[in-house]
């Protein structure tokens, strides 16, 4: 049943008020008529446009899955996953397109509900709402000591603690989201996968590889042709070509 719930997911695409242009109906159209190709350039014309629009990500990971480019369509919802964590959607797909290439959004043993939860909001909420608390908590300790003469028993200070608090949990929170499957990430979109070298550069041994679609964790940008990656679940590490991979 799921897996028939998520085929019906894949074969249409999505509609939102983004979509109402009548160049994005055009899209839409294409996909529909089986013509991912021509549909997917229009999506990322979309993605060129609008960066932060989750829908054209979205919608463009299910043309790249129609074409059964794994590690494209893999990275293009994990784009829309970290803009939207709360679309069942962008959360179902991703999912499927995952556990084709041996992975798994929800790891192994979490409860799903948690892990939820720990995504319910999007990193740039969290950054934002982080920012906010640390305003408003300065606005009520200035009024409180203007009005109630610094102490600390007045409605404005106390409001001031609670604001205090609440940043507290909020950059908790942030700074755990910085461990996730999602936070300094990549994933391998190059067909076939890619190698992972024992150093920057062709004259370093390949010891190990990273198969296409496949989440990395992304250790190193500084080498200019090649980046330090890391299988946490193998607990192993190399370098690959950055054209090998997309930073999330």
């Amino acid at each position: 049943m799921r897996r028939l719930l998520l085929a019906l997911l894949l074969a249409l695409p999505a509609s939102a008020a983004a979509y109402d242009r009548g160049e994005l109906v055009e899209f839409n159209d294409l996909y529909r008529a089986g013509q991912y190709e021509e549909a997917l350039d229009g999506y990322r014309q979309l993605i060129a446009k609008e960066p932060a629009n989750q829908w054209g990500w979205y919608n463009a990971g299910n043309a790249l899955f129609r074409l059964n480019r794994m590690g494209p369509a893999v990275y293009h919802y994990a784009k829309a996953f970290t803009l939207d964590p709360r679309s069942q959607d962008i959360r179902g797909n991703l999912d499927f397109a995952l556990r084709h290439t041996g992975q798994k959004l929800v790891p192994e043993g979490a409860p799903a509900a948690l892990h939820y939860f720990y995504y319910i909001v999007s990193e740039r909420e969290l950054k934002a709402l982080s920012l906010l608390l640390f305003w408003l908590g300065c606005l009520a300790w200035a009024a409180g000591y203007l009005l109630d003469g610094n102490k600390w028993s007045g409605p404005a200070c106390r409001a001031a603690a609670a604001a205090g608090l609440l940043l507290l949990c909020s950059l908790a929170w942030l700074g755990a989201r910085q461990s996730s499957a999602f936070s300094s990430a990549g994933v391998v979109t190059r067909a076939g996968g890619t190698r992972m070298l024992s150093g920057p550069g062709d004259n370093f041994k390949t010891y190990a590889s990273a198969p296409e679609g496949r989440i990395v964790k992304i250790l190193d940008t500084g080498d200019e042709a090649y980046y330090e990656i890391g299988l946490p679940k193998e607990g192993i590490k190399g370098w690959a070509l950055k054209t090998d991979i997309e930073k999330i």
